[in-house]
């Protein structure tokens, strides 16, 4: 019997538990190939796409967007077109327990006429054939695009289409290229965007809405309940309509008239429900646990940083191409201060301490669904313009989801900077299994006194957070004390 391949929830992590199905590239009965974009699952951290492991045909879905599975849970089947339908129904049967889902029934037909060919009377109209390349001009010129930065769906569109990235410009958040940008760029060359076919019911709908984005199982579902997709609340995740807006519809239609003599007020306050994403679920649990198990102990301090500033501005002059940041030095500061007090430097699993020879800082990024913390690993032996340069490349890729597991799990040591903000201080929550993390605010002039005489000078309000279980009052106050000598006086880093 011919190979069957088993599409299965991956492992993308250590503390990776499950994953919520998002966007399938290819429905039951297509030809797949091996390596081609097969299905995108959204965890914790990041949204990742499965590839093919083989070709041959996608024989069954197991898992509809928006749905949970756990790691090693059935996703789908891939078969050569020999198998026996018995056979794949086995196989999910033997791995999952369940039995294949049902195909979706064929639009009924005319039966075909002896003088006709089956084209002539199928029901549903095959979509335009994509616009080749040649027809696209200057689109599909340029050198390597593999390093624009572009939504994994205008990727694969991009090279359904042969167009270089390097000619799109992007409108997606966080300067991504997306879909509509592609799309966009086909119809201003002269050319034609493929659309799926979609059967419609005359009878009842007369608008087309087939370029509406819906999950696939709102798609099914609004089709059985005869609901236009334009009519429907986009409330899904990236603004797609899910089952819920189309249950909506449904019941408005369906409900009865009320009563003309009654007249029924609703004071109710409007609002809208948004959905948590995998991502904030997971946040908001680990930082519940945090703060309950850990007993937060802080100390303060106020490091005067005008040396800082200066020597940042000397650096940046010297080299063009620098952009070093206050947070760069940060980073580097936390990791020196790290080697002078290598017991700040662990990790607390709950009944052991793990301390580490290597300072891996965690730098916290906001992205769209909450928080990331990407890891400059042994930073304490780079310098600040490969930090700086480091912590750039970690943060974009944060943005667009391009995070490997090794580059955001881990850590000894966290720094949360809200100083871009304008925030003068403020209380971070450590982040297990990290035994300490830094709230850095905004550096600000401020008068002070020297010598006896005032003065003004940029000042930085510190504030670190220790878990008290495994770190004492005296330890962390040495810390923050060693730190502030760091940024103070730079040079002292840099040697």
């Amino acid at each position: 019997m011919s190979v069957i391949t088993a599409v299965t929830m991956p492992k993308w992590g250590m503390e990776m538990s499950e994953g919520v199905i998002g966007n399938w590239y290819f429905a039951v009965g297509e030809q797949v190939t091996e390596e081609a974009d097969l299905v995108d699952i959204e965890t914790s951290k990041i949204i990742n796409t499965i590839t093919a492991a083989s070709s041959g045909v996608l024989r069954a879905i197991i898992a509809n967007t928006g749905d949970t599975f756990n790691v090693g849970q059935l996703l789908g089947v891939i078969a050569p077109a020999d198998v026996s339908d018995e056979d794949v129904n086995a196989f999910i049967q033997n791995l999952s327990g369940q039995a294949a889902p049902e195909p979706e029934a064929a639009p009924t037909s005319t039966p075909v006429a002896a003088d006709k060919s089956p084209a002539e009377t199928t029901s549903v109209q095959a979509a335009p054939a994509p616009t080749p390349a040649s027809s696209l001009g200057a689109l599909s010129e340029g050198g390597d695009d593999s390093e624009v930065a572009a939504t994994v769906i205008a990727r694969r569109l991009a090279k359904q289409y042969q167009i270089n990235l390097n000619n799109i410009s992007p409108s997606g958040s966080h300067d991504r290229v997306n879909k509509e940008d592609i799309e966009a760029a086909i119809r201003a060359a002269g050319g034609q965007v493929e659309r799926p076919a979609t059967r419609v019911d005359s009878a009842n709908i007369t608008r087309d809405d087939g370029a509406v984005k819906a999950t696939s199982v709102a798609r099914r579902l609004a089709t059985t309940l005869k609901v236009n997709l334009l009519d429907c609340r986009a409330s899904g995740d990236r603004g797609r309509v899910c089952k819920a807006d189309v249950e909506a519809v449904a019941a408005r239609r369906n409900a009865p008239a009320p009563a003309a003599a009654t007249q029924v007020i609703d004071d109710t306050p409007e609002f809208s429900e948004v959905a948590m994403s995998g991502m904030r679920k997971v946040i908001a649990k680990r930082l519940q646990e945090s703060k309950q198990t850990a007993p937060h102990f802080r100390v303060n301090i106020d490091a005067c940083i005008d040396e800082l500033l200066a020597t940042r501005a000397q650096i940046n002059a010297a080299n063009k191409h620098a952009k070093v940041s206050v947070n760069d030095f940060i980073v580097k500061a936390c990791a020196c201060a790290l080697q002078k007090i290598p017991a700040m430097n662990i990790q607390f699993t709950g009944d052991t301490i793990h301390q580490f020879s290597h300072a891996d800082i965690s730098v916290a990024v906001a992205i769209d669904d909450g928080l990331i913390t990407p890891i400059v690993r042994a930073a304490e032996t780079k310098g600040l313009l490969s930090i700086s340069s480091e912590v750039r490349d970690l943060a974009t890729r944060a943005k667009i989801g391009r995070l490997t597991p090794n580059e955001f799990q881990g850590g000894t040591f966290c720094v949360s900077n809200l100083g871009m903000y304008g925030i003068k201080s403020f209380d971070a929550i450590i982040n297990p299994p990290q035994a300490a993390i830094l709230a850095v605010g905004a550096g600000e002039q401020r008068p002070v006194v020297r010598n006896g005489e005032l003065a003004v000078a940029t000042m930085m309000s510190l504030s670190l957070a220790s878990d008290h279980r495994v770190i004492d009052g005296a330890l962390a106050a040495e810390f923050m004390h060693c730190l502030k000598g760091f940024l103070e006086q730079p040079a002292t880093m840099l040697g």
